[in-house]
């Protein structure tokens, strides 16, 4: 903009700063090292704008000069100045519209106000505004100058508190993402540490009872013993459960060797279990570890039609291994309410390999004038007198 205020093409309505007025030598009255002032005068009054101008570029301060709202706005924009120096009376009064829209472009950007006249509601809403200071009627230059240079030195402390509360807010920002991070691998590990502790707890819970379980045992050296010893240990930690044991003979089939009858029908217990003698251990003989079936779904996947003969039941299966071989099918059910959770599979998988070395020593003692492959166990109905819910066959 020249300085009759007509915009010259390619220049935008703007002009360059100015640092000094011709034949006036500037005076710096800034410490040794501080950047030069910038001051953006906004006034529709060319004599305004000059004058103004000629005694800050005399104080040592760059003064850039616009004439309307718009291109103070596009100034802010794209340069940064310590204070603007706003008319109060510019466009039909829109003064405090252009400084409140100074204020989002550039928050820590020093206002000035000028009024042709003093107007106590005016300055009060200028103060509200976030205006610095609001200057009224024509200043001499020394006291202009130097309300100029106060507003200059508040607001630069002004943006360098603003300066400090950004740095602070994003090192609260980094610290609280920190922390959150923390915490959530806090929580992570104390969750692991939750389930080291309960599968310790359950790992010391099931070396007492396979300890338990290997005393009493090893003391069996007769088949009939050694099964009935097994089951009353085995219903004694699980409660009341129907329970069958099927030994393999020298054909490769598996007979039932003992039971125990909780809650089947006497008159068809026997043949219920005989049944699955021929369906339960040819299923299972070859999986490690304990198969728990606690729904129909998993119940039918495994046993297929026959699983109809289990039909409500919770089923855990084990096969005890020794060598290789499967030396014994123990399988449990019962009603699919009560069933068998996580833990009574722990038990019973520290059970299998204990009661399998026993029945291999047990086989190796009555069989030991026999060849290895003759070692087979014969399975026939040989049943306690009046022991309907409690069998053995040896």
């Amino acid at each position: 903009m020249s300085s009759g205020g007509q915009k010259q093409p390619g220049e935008h309505g703007r002009r360059k700063p100015r640092t000094c007025t011709p034949g006036e030598p500037a005076q710096n009255v800034w410490p040794s090292g501080d950047p030069t002032p910038r001051v953006l005068v906004i006034s529709a009054s060319r004599v305004e704008r000059e004058s103004i101008t000629a005694r800050l570029t005399g104080r040592g301060m760059s003064v850039e000069q616009v004439a309307d709202p718009a291109d103070a706005l596009a100034a802010v924009a794209t340069d940064r100045f310590d204070v603007a120096m706003v008319q109060a009376a510019m466009s039909g009064g829109r003064g405090l519209e252009l400084v409140r829209g100074l204020h989002e472009l550039d928050g820590g950007l020093g206002v000035v106000m000028l009024a042709k006249k003093a107007d106590l509601d005016d300055a009060v809403q200028a103060m509200q505004a976030g205006v610095l200071d609001y200057l009224v009627g024509s200043m001499e230059g020394a006291v202009l100058t130097t309300r100029i240079e106060q507003a200059v030195t508040r607001a630069r402390q002004i943006r360098t508190q603003q300066q400090r509360v950004e740095r602070l807010r994003r090192v609260c920002r980094d610290v609280n993402a920190a922390r959150e991070e923390m915490s959530s691998q806090v929580g992570a590990m104390c969750d692991d540490l939750a389930v080291a502790y309960q599968k310790l707890t359950e790992q010391m819970a099931n070396v007492g009872f396979a300890a338990e379980f290997n005393s009493l045992i090893r003391q069996e050296l007769d088949l009939e013993s050694l099964l009935r010893t097994v089951l009353e240990f085995v219903l004694a930690k699980l409660g009341p459960t129907n329970a069958a044991v099927f030994l393999p003979n020298t054909t490769g089939d598996y007979t039932l060797g003992a039971y125990v009858n909780y809650d089947c029908p006497r008159d068809t217990a026997e043949v219920l279990l005989d049944h699955l003698a021929g369906v339960i251990p040819e299923r299972f003989e070859h999986d490690e570890g304990v198969v728990l079936m606690r729904t129909e779904h998993a119940l039918v996947e495994r046993l297929g039609e026959q699983a109809d003969w289990l039909d409500g039941h919770a089923v855990a299966c084990i096969a005890c291994h020794h060598d290789d071989e499967c030396l014994a099918v123990v399988t449990l059910f019962r009603d699919r309410h009560t069933g068998f959770s996580e833990e009574h599979g722990g038990m019973l998988a520290a059970m299998a390999s204990l009661f399998a070395q026993q029945l291999a020593r047990v086989i190796q003692v009555h069989h030991r004038h026999l060849p290895k492959e003759k070692w087979g166990l014969d399975a026939h109905d040989e049943h306690e007198d009046g022991a309907d819910d409690y069998g053995l066959a040896a």
